[in-house]
């Protein structure tokens, strides 16, 4: 495999040029050294598992932060903060709902009369023109909410192509579109490297890689491993350069879920429309699941299906009890605790204050108490004795009770979500991407954590892509295209678990 930059083929002039970089975060070196050239006119593929340092230079590259070595060029010249020859368009959608596609086109860039009027007439038709380009010029009254998922992206890389940027930074641009969806965007794509812009691809469905990418470049532990040439290097190469060697996974670092112990949840045939399934698990107390997949194979949805948030078919019955279809209380009574996919959006009150967010599930237990103003106080003093305990059995680190959640560190807020759905004792918990978005130290001490609470005869289900989530489990379910395709058991490493995710099951 090569090991360092190559292509087969004579390289075209610069379009984006990483020189050395590096950049600090506090202690933590988010990227060391870092250089490749991406060529005029190419589709470089940037792979890396998760905290490989993608978004950093995502984020240096459009200048929302500043290298602290090295320099950034676009087409020879030196890139200094953001540049309109650079567009990007983020995984996370920042589209405005309520606003019809032609708003969103142009929202940045609002034609204007003269006394400073939005000039709603030329905004309509600039925005119809670009977005008949793609073929969705008709959905340019719309508003967003009511589009596809495919004309939603569309939509997004159209206002990111308004400036005719020469660089065009794609992230995740496939998350949940499905295969017909995924076909037409790559047309798109296309037609764009024919116009010759320079298209940076982030993804992890390696598949996508090698059929819209010409090169790709792989970054591991915050460096530069491997640029290459996409017909240089095969998939098990790829997967190699993206994990490195990494040692046998298990759960050998604890002992497995008794085989006799009982079963805490039992699903059967379940399925969500035609998004998920049908899908059988069986879970007994003490035993650590996991269902793994890339973005948008259906594992965050089978997760809201089975705490109650999204309609399906088929049965989910914990610890005896039949919890039915889109009956969220039903599913709390009976015994789930849930930390929802995204913190941000689903999972904190970002107004109230960390003991609040911690002890939301318990506040119903403490009884309601005759209003007044004594009564109140005592009611939140239980409530703040049930955070202590919250907070030393999972480590929060917070100046007060009283200090708010969104001035808490990523870590210590997702050490209150997951205390809130563990506050109530719960016999089930379900858990999508655990440790997203939290450092080493925060990651260790939630496994830590759950470690106890499985030794306490709790079964887990963990969804997540990101192998380090699946320390504990005894056993690893793959899901492709909302289905369950194989079974990682015993020992397993994470090349294992990446092949098996792109659907290269041994």
């Amino acid at each position: 495999m090569p090991t360092l930059e190559s292509t087969s083929t004579a390289s075209p002039p610069p379009a984006i040029e990483v020189d050395r970089i590096s950049k600090w975060f506090g202690s933590t070196h988010a990227l060391d050294d870092v250089s490749f050239t991406v060529g005029k006119g190419q589709s470089r593929a940037l792979l890396g598992r998760n905290g490989a340092g993608k978004s950093t230079l995502v984020s240096l590259v459009t200048g929302i932060d500043r290298p602290d070595g090295g320099e950034l060029r676009i087409a020879g010249e030196p890139l200094h903060g953001q540049d309109d020859r650079i567009g990007c368009v983020y995984q996370r959608s920042s589209l405005i709902p309520a606003f019809t596609a032609a708003e969103n086109v142009l929202i940045k860039q609002y034609p204007r009369r003269r006394g400073g009027a939005i000039h709603w007439p030329e905004l309509r038709d600039r925005a119809r023109a670009l977005l008949d380009q793609w073929t969705i010029g008709d959905l340019h009254a719309e508003p967003v909410e009511r589009l596809q998922p495919v004309h939603k992206k569309i939509v997004e890389i159209c206002r990111a192509l308004v400036a005719d940027p020469e660089v065009l930074i794609l992230d995740e641009p496939t998350a949940g579109l499905d295969k017909s969806d995924t076909s037409r965007l790559f047309a798109l794509l296309e037609r764009l490297r024919e116009r010759g812009t320079t298209v940076l691809y982030i993804s992890h469905h390696l598949e996508d890689v090698f059929r819209v990418c010409d090169s790709i470049t792989v970054l591991r532990d915050a460096r530069h491993i491997l640029t290459a040439g996409i017909g240089d290097v095969t998939m098990p190469e790829l997967v190699e350069a993206i994990v490195g060697e990494q040692p046998p996974s298990a759960a050998a670092t604890r002992a497995a879920g008794e085989v006799d112990a009982p079963v805490v949840l039992s699903i059967r045939h379940v399925q969500v429309d035609r998004r998920v399934g049908p899908v059988d698990i069986e879970l007994r107390a003490g035993e650590c699941v996991g269902i793994a997949g890339l973005e948008g194979c259906g594992k965050a949805t089978l997760a809201r299906a089975i705490v109650g948030l999204e309609q399906r078919t088929g049965d989910v019955v914990v610890g005896g009890s039949t919890v039915e279809p889109g009956d969220v209380p039903a599913a709390l009574d009976a015994g789930i605790g849930y930390v929802p996919e995204d913190r941000h959006v689903d999972g904190m009150v970002p107004v109230l204050d960390v003991s609040e967010n911690s002890t939301m599930a318990l506040a119903p237990r403490i009884g309601r108490r005759p209003l007044g103003f004594l009564p109140r106080i005592s009611r939140r003093a239980d409530l703040d004795r049930a955070y202590g305990e919250l907070s030393r059995r999972w480590r929060i680190v917070a100046s007060s009770p009283r200090q708010l959640i969104s001035e808490l560190s990523g870590g210590n807020q997702q050490k209150c979500v997951m205390a809130r759905a563990f506050a109530t004792d719960p016999q089930l918990l379900v858990l999508v991407n655990p440790t997203a978005g939290v450092d080493v130290s925060a990651k260790a001490s939630i496994l830590t954590s759950l470690g106890s609470v499985l030794d306490r005869g709790a079964g887990v289900l963990v969804f997540s892509e990101d192998a380090d989530d699946f320390a504990l489990c005894d056993r690893i379910l793959i899901m492709i295209k909302g289905s369950v395709v194989a079974v990682l058991e015993n020992e397993w490493t994470e090349a294992d678990l990446v092949a098996a995710m792109q659907g290269e099951v041994a």
